[in-house]
């Protein structure tokens, strides 16, 4: 790998926190050249990867990306100079689902332990069963610890195989018909709310466009953007239909279960 300018890459990140991450990450890269021989990274959110993947492939370096199917929101990034197993830094616990069992409440007492979350992949529901990828030693710490849920413990399993689970997202399709393309009117439609309140959601921070906070009311909204409103849900958009006779535009979304 050719040297590269740290400094010049950092200034691209407006982020604060999203800065740390990408600089743990370059750290990572200068000291892979150095003494080792395989860096993986954290698990990183959409708007870290999304920067990190922008620095990396303008890189003379081979990687590769875990989680990249469209199912998984966090992704790990592994750089490498030689072949590697999975199983030598990715572990996968699992357990049973019971009743009112929750993400949050799963990883709330996941990060209870004291476990930071970036070593936490996605928790995901499959069938009548939960997995949770973690990061090296952090899923035989879970395993040893345990985890309860309504204050009764929970029977965890360690996973001695690795595999990645696709297509197991499940949307429904909706269809909202705006006005404009303004992140307003599409917050308005799918809150189902007015448009004084959508302006509100979106001023107060509780409206993120691609995983990144907007507080833009005039933000144009594309297809394929994705818009997580809190306390409302998680869509991503598609393509617009058709429009009306008003002149409105009749928009596929799919909302995220």
């Amino acid at each position: 790998m050719k040297n590269f300018n740290k400094i010049e890459f950092l200034d691209k990140v407006n982020n604060i926190e999203v800065k740390k991450t990408i600089n743990k990450l370059l750290d990572g890269l200068i000291s892979m050249e150095k003494r080792k021989n395989i860096y993986v990274s954290d698990f990183l959110t959409p708007l870290e990867f999304s920067f990190a993947y922008k620095i990396i492939s303008k890189l003379d370096i081979d990687y590769d990306i875990i989680f990249k199917n469209e199912d998984y929101d966090r992704k790990l990034i592994v750089f490498y100079k030689q072949d590697y197993d999975l199983k030598n830094f990715l572990e996968i616990i699992k357990f049973k689902d019971l009743d009112n069992m929750e993400h949050r409440n799963i990883l709330g007492n996941i990060l209870h332990l004291g476990i930071n979350r970036e070593k936490i992949g996605d928790i995901i529901k499959i069938e009548n069963y939960w997995y949770v990828y973690c990061l090296k030693p952090i899923g035989k710490f879970i395993f040893s610890n345990g985890i309860k849920h309504l204050k009764q413990d929970v029977e965890v399993q360690l996973l001695d195989d690795i595999f990645i689970f696709e297509n197991f997202r499940e949307f429904s399709n909706e269809k909202i018909i705006v006005s404009s393309f303004r992140l307003d009117c599409f917050v308005k439609e799918l809150s189902k709310t007015s448009r004084e309140v959508s302006k509100k959601l979106i001023k107060n921070s509780y409206v993120k466009l691609n995983y990144n906070e907007c507080n833009d009311f005039d933000k144009k909204v594309s297809s394929d953007d994705i818009i997580s409103i809190r306390k409302v849900g998680k869509f991503k958009v598609g393509v617009v239909e058709r429009t009306t006779k008003k002149d409105k535009y009749i928009v596929n979304v799919k909302r995220y279960k």
